[in-house]
C-alpha cells in the first residue's frame, strides 16, 4: 500500500475515535490533535486523542478506532493498549 493511502486509512480511523467524543471543540487537546492532523503528524494526533481519554470518560468506539490507527501505524505497544481500553471500560 503507498503511504497517501495508508495516510488516508489512519486519518479515518483517527476521525472515527474524534466523532464518537461529545462536543468539546474547545478543548485544549482536541485543538492540538487537530493541528497536528492538519500537518499529517498522525502519531501526535493520536497521542492528543489519548491524553484527552485520559481525563474524560469515552467509549469502546473510541478505543478500537484509535486501535485501528495505532495498528496501520505499526505501533504494536499502543494497539495491544486501546485493544485493553476497549475491554476494560
Amino acid at each position: 500500500m503507498n503511504l497517501p493511502n495508508l495516510w488516508t486509512l489512519i486519518k479515518a480511523d483517527l476521525a472515527r475515535a474524534r466523532k464518537s467524543l461529545p462536543d468539546a471543540a474547545s478543548h485544549k487537546t482536541l485543538a492540538e490533535y487537530q493541528n497536528f492532523l492538519d500537518h499529517n503528524e498522525l502519531e501526535l494526533a493520536c497521542d492528543m486523542l489519548e491524553a484527552y481519554a485520559e481525563d474524560h470518560k469515552v467509549t469502546e468506539v473510541f478505543w478500537l478506532a484509535l486501535r485501528d490507527a495505532a495498528a496501520r501505524m505499526e505501533l504494536p505497544d499502543r494497539e495491544r493498549r486501546y485493544q485493553w481500553h476497549a475491554e476494560h471500560p
